[in-house]
């Protein structure tokens, strides 16, 4: 199968400009965020794309073509997915691993045998004798699909070494110790790849959720996933020792969402009144109402395609037993989303709870699917949630209560710093000393 997938006849022509309207169509007429990203022509933009659609050589370049396209957009749920196999079959990377701090790229795992040669906590200056964030910027980032810049620049940092199969590409490093080196590696991980060395960074561990008691008489769940019903019976089994607690943190940090009533689900067991959700939009097409606009001002709004479809989400009613007394620290990060941003609106109203960390994820929403020619799909943010103020979350994250971001040192020497600093915050709260809550950074 693979060696027929970058065949030039595996799409038409014809099969190439459907993808690309039939993406052009659906964002046209379904998309909520418009209005984010006001230097965009999308009709525009469609025409520009159709000779450089027509013009793809193979499957997997066409399908990056629609990438680009379709991250114009600027959302987090709204994306172009290639086919089973493709990206398997035509990109690799060196056996490195790479992340973003503070708009830098620092090498956090690399293969034992290259470990000499790249040593864990280099940062990467260059690659191909480009400057990093010239790189990312030319090379990487015309193809990331989302909502905020902060989270653009990790999914950029995190892709920049992926490219052709066994191709190389040269490294400009700075080593902890701040030498300057040279080096070439091979983008060839699925063969070559063997032992990891890895720095200690915080992590789900594969975890859906995860209890601990802390120091201090602190209970700390890890609720790492809104997609499966048994994480509420997990948390409900927790209940016994979180109610001898003095304090909880919950650890949102790794929370990529899924389901919002199962956060609201957890969120009955730690409020003390009916909590109130997000507001939601989304756009209304009557055909008629539409025709009637271009002659009768009180149709106005369908003629210009902004008509919208209001609601809210239901209240979350607490639980007789909940736990309302102790305090409450949620961490949080680029890595929560979705549902799990869903869970943040609902608990802003709660006085005993107070976020640390850093902004969200800041994209959520109701995706649509649709299948693209080549056995790809793409999908469309349809709805637009806000808070119930009509505030926007959508495209800058959610603010921590207490901003708190781990140093380029932090991650060196294997130091949770967002969990340490909740700890240590809860600690002099539990004991009554002056406490910094009211601190906007760490």
């Amino acid at each position: 199968m693979t060696e027929n997938i970058n065949r030039l006849d595996v799409l038409t022509p014809a099969e190439k400009l459907l993808g690309l309207s039939l993406f052009w169509r659906e964002v046209s007429y379904h998309f909520a965020f418009f209005d984010q990203v006001p230097q965009l022509n999308f009709d525009e933009a469609y025409q520009q794309f159709i000779p450089q659609v027509l013009e793809t050589a193979s499957t997997y370049e066409y399908y990056r073509t629609l990438q680009r396209f379709c991250a114009l957009l600027q959302d987090g749920h709204t994306n172009v997915y290639l086919p089973p196999g493709l990206e398997l079959a035509y990109v690799d990377s060196p056996a490195i691993r790479v992340i973003e701090l503070r708009q830098e790229a620092i090498i956090t795992q690399v293969d034992k045998k290259l470990a000499e040669m790249i040593p864990l906590g280099s940062r990467i200056l260059a690659v191909d004798g480009i400057s990093t964030p010239a790189y990312l910027k030319s090379e990487v980032m015309p193809i990331i699909a989302s909502s905020t810049e902060h989270v653009r620049w990790a999914e950029a940092v995190a892709k920049m070494l992926h490219g052709g199969v066994n191709t190389e590409l040269s490294l400009t490093l700075q080593t902890p110790s701040g030498d300057q080196k040279q080096c070439s590696v091979i983008r060839n991980e699925r063969v070559g790849g063997g032992e990891m060395l890895s720095l200690k960074l915080p992590s789900s561990q594969n975890k859906r959720i995860e209890y601990k008691s802390l120091e201090s008489g602190i209970g700390y769940v890890a609720l790492n996933d809104f997609s499966h019903q048994d994480v509420v019976a997990q948390f409900e089994s927790y209940l016994p020792h979180l109610a001898k607690a003095k304090g909880l943190i919950l650890d949102l940090r790794f929370n990529g969402g899924g389901d919002s009533s199962i956060g609201g689900a957890i969120l009955a067991y730690l409020s003390n009144q009916p909590l109130v959700g997000s507001r939601w939009k989304t756009r209304q097409h009557i055909s008629a109402y539409k025709a009637w606009g271009t002659m009768l001002s009180e149709y106005q709004e369908y003629a210009d395609d902004n008509a919208w479809l209001t609601g809210e989400h239901g209240l979350i009613e607490p639980k007789a037993d909940a736990l309302t007394e102790c305090p409450i620290f949620v961490l949080i990060g680029r890595g929560t989303a979705s549902a799990a941003e869903d869970f943040l609106v609902y608990a802003q109203a709660l006085d005993t709870m107070t976020t640390i960390g850093e902004y969200t994820y800041g994209s959520t929403g109701q995706p649509l699917f649709r299948n693209l020619p080549g056995g790809g799909c793409f999908r469309v943010c349809t709805k637009r949630d806000t808070y119930a103020d009509g505030r926007d979350f959508v495209g800058t994250g959610i603010k921590p209560d207490i901003l708190v971001s781990p140093t380029y040192q932090h991650l060196i020497d294997g130091v949770d710093y967002v969990l340490e600093t909740a700890v240590e915050l809860m600690t002099r709260n539990l004991q009554n000393e002056d406490s910094p809550l009211n601190s906007t950074d760490c």
